[in-house]
């Protein structure tokens, strides 16, 4: 697994968050998304890397030979997400159809105890926790390692002032404590699980015939404390649709970290079968045969979420 996707996922924010941010606060939906077509175009002519990352993951969701113009949609779904985030983020929710599997329940759930949301690098985040929090009145807070996503933070407290309330950053090892405080404190906490981060543990997981190294300490806190957990996803449909889900993730006492692993991938699966385009990891996510996935330093601290960080 490459070891840069931090530089590549950098590189690619300052390009996409300055140039469109600048377009959507100045200019209507419809009027700046024809736009995004060109500037797609040379983006995925000057990325080798990520078209090449991008063919990789379409061989094996795709029925059909990856084609350029599969990785172009490919690279187009993800600019218009981005568009899409300063809208949700100033509150112009107009402009979309917004369709939701289970909502009740989620309601329900939600209301009921605070719970881990187990996300992904998929489709829209914004749709799912903008939706959530300010037109059906459950707040979460998301894990966010701020070092790493500067340029989004400054969008986010520009769009949308307060709304760095609602991050917990991530501080390494002292992070999990702040998750553990916000869960018993009542509100719900997000963490995107699909990328290791720093030098946590990691467990091999099958995704599409390819071996990928998942972060375990989400996994690790909710096994430990019982903490219920569902897996939630914002899919963009094309046009200005988007399709938010949520779904409660069965997982046991007697599960493994790798088992709880496991499901969690083969749930972000099930979403990318649905709608290929929205999976958001433009680097080389796979391990070549899961050796590289860094295991915990001992038998024990698959119950001792505090050797971990989120």
């Amino acid at each position: 697994m490459s070891q840069h996707w931090t530089e590549q996922k950098e590189r690619s924010n300052r390009f996409w968050l300055t140039l469109i941010r600048r377009l959507a606060l100045a200019l209507p939906r419809w009027l700046v998304k024809p736009l995004l077509y060109p500037i797609v175009a040379f983006y995925w002519v000057i990325s080798p890397g990520q078209r090449q990352a991008s063919r990789h993951y379409l061989s094996r969701v795709l029925t059909q030979p990856v084609r350029p113009w599969h990785t172009y949609q490919h690279f187009l779904w993800f600019a218009i997400t981005i568009l899409d985030r300063v809208y949700f983020l100033t509150g112009r929710w107009s402009a979309f159809h917004v369709s939701y599997d289970h909502l009740e329940e989620y309601k329900a759930a939600i209301s009921k105890q605070a719970h881990l949301l187990l996300g992904a690098h998929f489709g829209s985040l914004d749709a799912t926790r903008t939706l959530s929090q300010d037109r059906h009145d459950r707040p979460i807070k998301v894990v966010l390692k701020v070092d790493q996503n500067a340029q989004l933070v400054a969008l986010l407290n520009e769009l949308n002032p307060g709304m760095e309330d609602n991050l917990l950053p991530y501080r390494g090892m002292e992070t999990i404590f702040d998750i553990y405080q916000t869960l018993q404190d009542g509100q719900s906490v997000a963490m995107l699980k699909d990328r290791p981060v720093g030098d946590e543990s990691t467990v091999p997981v099958t995704f599409f015939g390819d071996t990928l190294c998942l972060p375990i300490s989400g996994f690790k806190l909710a096994k430990r404390f019982r903490i219920p957990s569902m897996v939630f996803f914002g899919r963009y449909q094309g046009g200005n649709r988007y399709r938010v889900s949520s779904e409660m993730l069965p997982f046991t006492p007697d599960m493994s970290l790798q088992q709880m692993a496991q499901l969690y991938m083969d749930k972000v699966a099930e979403q990318c079968r649905q709608a290929p385009y929205n999976w958001f990891n433009f680097y080389p996510y796979w391990s070549e045969t899961g050796s590289d996935c860094r295991s915990a330093s001992s038998p024990a601290s698959e119950n001792d979420p505090a050797r971990e960080a989120p």
